[in-house]
């Protein structure tokens, strides 16, 4: 019984940090990694190492940051909670256009779809209800059928209500936690 009970302990020993290094890295952080290591992470690369304020004990959110060589208005890491456990599981980046701008808007949107393209598997287009054309790439660490990363343009308005074309790249989302189980 002893020996079952140790090779069962051996066993996920192994399993589990060969599940967490076939998951998703993204501007130094791993999908599931928790808040505060995450936070650490990104204060380093987006907040010059001093230790950023942030509004959400779920979110982290970043302005003016330069990421695959374009340049984003703010970007939000999101964790999903399970009691005092946080894992990250969505990321998005966010650019605004004026109105009149909307072909700058695509420009960036296209430029994004040629850099992914040389690193990860094109999987599908289409065109969003708003008639803006969206690309899709990678597996989901969830279900292999369903994408992972998704850049498109829209129209939309900011907080402030003014109505802008947005450029967005998304990572996820990755689940760690059962939405039904929060119910």
């Amino acid at each position: 019984m002893r020996r079952n009970l140790y090779l069962c302990v051996l066993f996920l020993l192994c399993v589990i940090p060969l599940s967490a290094q076939s998951l998703p890295t993204v501007v130094g952080v791993r999908f599931g990694d928790n808040y505060t290591s995450c936070k650490h992470v990104l204060d380093q690369r987006f907040n010059g190492g001093k230790d950023s304020y942030q509004n959400s004990t779920n979110k982290l959110t970043y302005y003016d940051v330069l990421f695959a060589d374009e340049q984003f208005d703010y970007v939000n890491f999101e964790f999903q909670a399970e009691g005092n456990a946080t894992y990250l599981y969505f990321i998005s980046f966010f650019r605004s256009f004026n109105l009149s701008s909307v072909e700058y808007a695509k420009q960036q949107r296209d430029r994004l779809y040629t850099v992914f393209s040389e690193k990860y598997d094109f999987r599908w287009s289409g065109t969003g209800e708003d008639g803006f054309k969206y690309y899709i790439f990678g597996h989901s660490p969830n279900n292999r059928e369903d994408g992972f990363i998704n850049i498109k343009t829209s129209k939309g308005k900011t907080r402030g209500g003014e109505m802008k074309y947005w450029t967005t790249l998304s990572y996820g989302p990755v689940n760690f936690v059962n939405p039904s189980d929060e119910i």
